[in-house]
């Protein structure tokens, strides 16, 4: 069976059922990207087609669409509409969100009041290393994430930043009186775009983590904008931890939603 790849918006394949391992082995196909062939009438996650296929080859039935709501702590795996690229708002299809918690990589799991004392005791700076980590763990389970790219434009501007005002430092102390901190061009513009920019990409990972784990992985998250512009990456970690907990506690049994 020949397999098309939807990642988004664009086309892939066709791919046979080996092909898909192996290319998500390597980590040229996701977990996330969306598949379907001939035969199939909507669109799915590659991981839902490898565990089906998995679970075929093992002896083990199919399970059918519930006729009924789910119980309380049984969440369901999506797939889109035929044609949709990822992103769409998904359809349940009744599949334990036990094979949903499996399918993506783990968030970063280090607890959030560790997270905040290393950023303290370094002045930040483990908080920008550990903020990139997270945008790029959002990016490999959520590919239209833009996360990332905004961290890395955001720490370019403070590396920018830094330097420029420890040039200033340097020319105020080398020559009293001739240069100044308000003379030199740029002072405070800099800093004030960086904190901009802050703040929009705070929020552009808050909306990305809402897309997701409402999404391929339906847990019902809900962000406070009051603790995203305030915490940013030490408020994500601490939903991560929950969500950790929440796709641990999946594999052996149902859950409690977020």
């Amino acid at each position: 069976m020949q397999y098309q790849i939807s990642r988004n918006g664009q086309m892939y394949g066709p791919y046979t059922l080996e092909d898909l391992r192996r290319y998500l082995a390597s980590g040229n196909v996701l977990p996330s990207d969306l598949a379907k062939s001939e035969e199939m009438p909507n669109w799915v996650p590659v991981a839902q087609i490898l565990a089906e296929a998995a679970n075929q080859s093992a002896g083990v039935p199919p399970v059918a669409p519930p006729q009924e709501p789910p119980a309380e702590g049984v969440f369901t795996s999506y797939s889109a509409p035929q044609g949709a690229a990822p992103g769409y708002a998904p359809v349940a299809q009744g599949v334990p969100y036990a094979a949903a918690a499996t399918a993506y990589p783990e968030p970063p799991n280090l607890h959030w009041a560790l997270y905040l004392l290393l950023a303290i005791v370094t002045c930040t700076l483990f908080s920008k290393v550990f903020t990139v980590i997270q945008a790029a763990w959002l990016k490999r389970v959520q590919p239209n994430s833009n996360g990332l790219i905004f961290y890395i434009a955001l720490y370019v501007l403070w590396v920018i930043n830094f330097f420029l005002n420890l040039g200033r430092s340097v020319a105020t102390f080398s020559h009293p009186g001739v240069f100044t901190q308000r003379s030199m061009p740029g002072h405070g513009s800099l800093t004030l775009l960086y904190f901009i920019l802050l703040i929009v990409t705070r929020f552009v990972m808050s909306a990305s983590l809402e897309e997701h784990f409402n999404g391929p992985e339906p847990v019902g998250l809900r962000m406070n904008p009051a603790m995203v512009f305030f915490f940013g990456g030490v408020y994500f970690q601490a939903k991560l931890n929950e969500i950790n907990t929440i796709k641990q506690a999946a594999r052996y049994g149902a859950v409690r939603p977020y």
